[in-house]
């Protein structure tokens, strides 16, 4: 399983690099465009829909998001009100996890419907953020963001690990686990607030709270495929299990970042 999840990484992590700082416009899209599609479907998938209807209803979001991408205006204001509108209910969703186990026809419309616009949503975000003059900058902080909070968790909850986090929905993380990774991540905000003069009194929070929000996208993927009684998304990349096990945390990541950037 090490062995997989290594050849994987070393394979798919400087392919994605690439693609960001070199792909241009069309690239990056076609790429974010591919992971949104899998993602959709894996979800799908995941709420057991027919295989018929989870390919269709893949393929022709992704179609949508691609010219929403491209040709419709975006003001900041509809990430403000669709990360409300998806992530608060997700919120209570975490709240009251009992509430969809017993995947009936209404609760799986919902948790389907929530989760592709979450999807959509972090799709038109990263095209967002990469559309910026400074746009390789901003995905590539952010991916390198979301990478250090996962190492930082995995270092605290292994090593200091002692108290819950959300035990009926993912037992392994633990408060110390966030705790960790929100010192690391305040730690590598100052580091590139000083390599590239910015303000860390603005990267910093802006970062801390993008980490500690994301945690709530891991949540609610691992909650998804609890209730529907599968460990990973898929199998799709060999040794670290789907799309959505590898981007659930920057599913929510990406428009909270492209919020508060541009708002501050």
């Amino acid at each position: 399983m090490l062995k997989q999840r290594i050849i994987t990484a070393l394979i798919l992590a400087p392919l994605f690099l690439l693609i960001v700082i070199y792909g241009q416009n069309i690239g990056f899209a076609a790429m974010v465009l591919l992971i949104g599609a899998v993602a959709i479907f894996e979800w799908l998938k995941i709420n057991q829909l027919p295989i018929a209807i989870v390919a269709l209803n893949a393929v022709s979001i992704t179609l949508l998001c691609g010219y929403l991408m491209r040709w419709l205006p975006q003001p900041l204001e509809y990430y403000w009100l669709l990360s409300a509108l998806i992530w608060l209910p997700a919120l209570l969703w975490l709240k009251n996890h009992q509430w969809g186990y017993q995947q009936k026809g209404l609760q799986i419309m919902i948790k389907t419907l929530y989760g592709v616009l979450a999807i959509m949503l972090f799709m038109l975000s990263m095209q967002q953020l990469h559309d910026h003059e400074m746009g390789v900058f901003r995905v590539l902080s952010l991916v390198f963001l979301i990478w250090v909070a996962d190492i930082g968790a995995y270092f605290s909850g292994k090593n200091f690990g002692r108290h819950k986090l959300a035990v009926n929905i993912s037992p392994g993380k633990t408060w110390e686990g966030v705790i960790g990774a929100q010192l690391f991540v305040a730690i590598y905000a100052m580091i590139l607030a000083i390599v590239f003069q910015l303000s860390m009194f603005i990267l910093i929070p802006i970062m801390m709270v993008v980490a500690l929000f994301s945690v709530v996208g891991d949540l609610v993927a691992s909650l998804g495929k609890r209730q529907a009684k599968v460990k990973d998304s898929s199998q799709i990349l060999p040794g670290h299990g789907g799309i959505l096990d590898r981007f659930d945390s920057m599913i929510i990541a990406a428009p909270l970042y492209l919020i508060l950037l541009d708002a501050l």
